[in-house]
């Protein structure tokens, strides 16, 4: 049996979390091209009589060349898809090809904790999380039962994993793999706020450094839930924000409102060394002035913006990616060169391999052109930044 991790245009930093348990629960190697991409045809090195692949909606056409190679070498092998595992992560789902492997016990306690020595990229992941470059990935709860039509994981049933389950799987990949920091990449996990102080309180020991860069919702956001995180070694969170105007935020049925974001970012930038919202380009009912607005309030607040394409909910099958460097816009909001320009200029922002002089020259572009009146209240801000961010590094 072996398992396959297609080439994406996305995260080679981010472990296949579905594939990892798929294979800890088989005890099976994983291919991994997307993390190893070379050399790229080492899936025909051995011949095993079941192949599984991870195919999700940016992978379909290399999934399907993969499967064609196999079946050409090795006509004899069933070659299918893997999923049930997590049927969604950051966003994209994982689709089935005919009669693949599924499991049917839901994300909980009783899942293993991954066992990444399988990945023949392991020593890639390795290498990095020990050195700190690389966050180690975990997801503490699978799910969101909110109405958000743009997303993949919206209307589903909450699966958590307990606070001492989580606690017991960093723990171990601290001694085993030597982890420096960890990301949370739940799809809602302050849904209930006292597991999120019950997690804090058991992490805090383990002295991590972690981020919450994904599956906060603003309006369950407090002043109890930023200074448990903070307390317990977070240092930058981020929240879907999508849109800074009331309307789109209800016609998308988001759930929050722009009062309730600003509330949350307020009280973030107390306690946190960095600060996200996610974005939204071209969403229905948007246009370039209230997309470019979004970005301005992100500059003013001197916070980092992330700023994805729109992708229609009932086009998940699609190959194009809404974030990263292939990425297209789909939406016809506005016009499409206007789409790419907001994309461009906020290109820094994602993760990527920019400088940190580059990082700098832009995001000043970016305050001359929205906010230059205070552009030195802007520098005073960075460098209470890095003196916050000094202070933590000793006393942490």
């Amino acid at each position: 049996m072996i398992f396959i991790n297609p080439p994406s245009a996305v995260n080679p930093e981010l472990p296949n979390l579905s594939l990892a348990y798929a294979a800890t629960v088989n005890n099976a190697r994983v291919v991994d091209l997307n993390t190893r991409p070379h050399p790229s045809n080492r899936f025909l090195d051995s011949k095993s009589q079941k192949v599984y692949i991870s195919v999700r909606p940016f992978n379909i056409t290399s999934s399907q060349e993969i499967k064609d190679k196999y079946l050409q070498k090795y006509p004899d092998t069933k070659v299918t898809s893997v999923s049930g595992f997590i049927d969604v992560l950051c966003c994209y789902p994982f689709i089935d090809f005919n009669d693949g492997l599924k499991y049917p016990i839901s994300f909980s306690d009783s899942y293993p904790f991954p066992n990444y020595e399988l990945f023949d990229s392991f020593e890639i992941f390795k290498k990095n999380w020990q050195s700190g470059k690389w966050s180690y990935s975990i997801m503490t709860s699978l799910g969101c039962p909110y109405q958000c039509v743009y997303c993949q994981s919206h209307n589903r049933k909450w699966f958590p994993r307990s606070a001492k389950n989580c606690y017991e799987e960093l723990k171990q990949a601290k001694t085993k793999y030597g982890i420096k920091t960890f990301s949370l990449l739940d799809d809602c996990f302050n849904l209930d706020k006292k597991r999120v102080i019950d997690f804090c309180r058991f992490i805090k020991p383990l002295k991590l450094k972690w981020f919450c860069t994904n599956g906060l919702r603003a309006d369950r956001f407090d002043e109890d839930i930023a200074k448990a995180m903070a307390d317990s070694g977070c240092v930058h969170i981020g929240f879907g924000a999508e849109c800074m105007d009331d309307t789109i935020l209800k016609n998308i049925r988001k759930g929050v409102t722009v009062n309730q974001i600003k509330k949350a970012v307020r009280i973030a930038k107390r306690y946190f060394q960095g600060v996200h919202c996610f974005f939204i380009i071209g969403l229905p009912g948007s246009t370039f002035e209230k997309d470019i607005n979004n970005l301005r309030w992100v500059v003013k607040e001197s916070i980092t913006g992330h700023f994805s394409y729109w992708s229609p909910f009932n086009e998940a099958n699609e190959a194009d990616p809404f974030y990263g460097d292939q990425a297209i816009p789909k939406s016809n909001a506005y016009s499409i060169p206007l789409q790419k320009r907001i994309y461009h200029m906020t290109r820094y922002m994602r993760a990527g391999n920019y400088s940190w002089i580059a990082t700098a020259v832009n995001r000043i572009k970016l305050i001359w052109i929205f906010d230059r009146t205070n552009i030195f209240s802007h520098i005073s801000i960075e460098v209470k930044k890095k003196i916050k961010l000094w202070i933590h590094s000793i006393n942490f």
